[in-house]
């Protein structure tokens, strides 16, 4: 099994975070996002069926929790107890992609099976 598409998504994740703490620009977010999402796709060493339903569900579950809490960050914005909105599609996918990845990973290695 090739890890390079793994490292390399790790190293993107690492240089996203700084670029998007560091620099306010449009668009610096982008290598935190491909980061995550090349990360989430990327092949296990053993990749059968109970990995494929897991990452699929994990993609499920990560979508509905993290348009739960962009609702929940809106209301809270709108009742101006939060100062910010998840507004930005980009922010909601790499909400989305990271707890995604959290889930998967979680459910993979603690599993109880």
């Amino acid at each position: 099994m090739n890890k390079l598409p793994k490292y390399l998504g790790l190293v993107l994740i690492v240089m996203g975070i700084v670029a998007f703490f560091i620099n306010n620009a449009p668009g610096s977010e982008i290598p935190l996002l491909v980061g995550l999402f090349i990360v989430f796709v990327s092949k296990e060493k053993i990749d059968d069926e109970r990995v494929k339903i897991l990452k699929s569900s994990s993609a499920y579950i990560a979508l509905v929790l993290g348009y739960g809490l962009k609702l929940i960050s809106t209301n809270l914005y709108s009742h101006q107890v939060f100062s910010f909105q998840l507004v930005e599609i980009n922010h909601f996918l790499i909400l989305v992609f990271a707890l995604a990845i959290s889930i998967y990973y979680l459910r993979l290695y603690l599993s109880w099976e």
